[in-house]
């Protein structure tokens, strides 16, 4: 494989976790916004437990598939004789916290970081969905708190 087919194939694969990630919340704002919506009656500290799980759930599962892509592709290309070797280095550079006991061969370090862009990129949006939806969560349960305070 030449080098600008693993570039190229490198920014493919980024370009397609992104997107699954991108998806991943476009879905994730409806379902979330229904799932309040049919817990109106449920205590604010319920439904901020209820919804939080949900989100970090369905970020859990898109960054899942994203590190199975990279896991896959790599030991599709022979990155790695095994698929848990591969598995656990794409965790490792996904995740950026790249242990370094593990490095793929010349011909292919480019993916390795194609795969730590990929995680820095989705979990910086993973980020930012979390915050967004604590931030929106806090005033109700400063509410809820201090209602909770006058009734005692």
């Amino acid at each position: 494989m030449t080098a600008a087919s693993q570039i190229l194939l490198g920014s493919a694969l980024l370009t397609a976790c992104a997107l699954v990630h991108v998806g991943f919340v476009a879905i994730m704002v409806p379902l979330l916004s229904r799932a309040h919506g049919r817990m109106r009656q449920a205590s604010v500290r319920l439904r901020a437990m209820v919804l939080t799980s949900e989100a970090v759930l369905l970020v859990l599962v898109a960054h899942t598939i994203q590190v199975w892509a990279w896991s896959l592709a790599l030991y599709a290309m022979g990155a790695f004789a095994d698929f848990p070797t591969s598995f656990y280095f794409a965790t490792t550079t996904y995740t950026t916290l790249g242990y370094g006991d593990l490095v793929l061969q010349d011909g292919l370090r480019i993916f390795g970081t194609f795969a730590a862009i990929t995680g820095l990129l989705t979990f910086g949006i993973s980020t930012a969905l979390l915050m967004g939806l604590v931030v929106r969560l806090l005033p109700s349960l400063a509410t809820s708190r201090r209602e909770d305070d006058q009734r005692h």
